[in-house]
């Protein structure tokens, strides 16, 4: 049997981005933020997210939040 070599996975930068230290990064407020009902995540708060499936939506708010894709 052949064994093939594992390929390397390329990941996104902010993968390796602690969450806190991306949300100090995109939040003037982040005690606020995170514990305010957001309409974008659904009414949820942010820091209900963390940790659960949703992560991920959190996440991606957060970049394009970086990136000026959303105001």
């Amino acid at each position: 049997m052949i064994r093939q070599k594992p390929q390397a996975t390329v990941h996104d930068p902010d993968e390796t981005v602690d969450l806190h230290r991306l949300i100090e990064e995109v939040v003037p407020d982040p005690p606020s933020w995170t514990n305010t009902p957001n309409p974008v995540l659904d009414g949820k708060r942010p820091v209900d997210l963390i940790g659960t499936r949703q992560e991920p939506m959190l996440r991606d708010m957060l970049r394009a939040a970086k990136h000026g894709m959303i105001s």
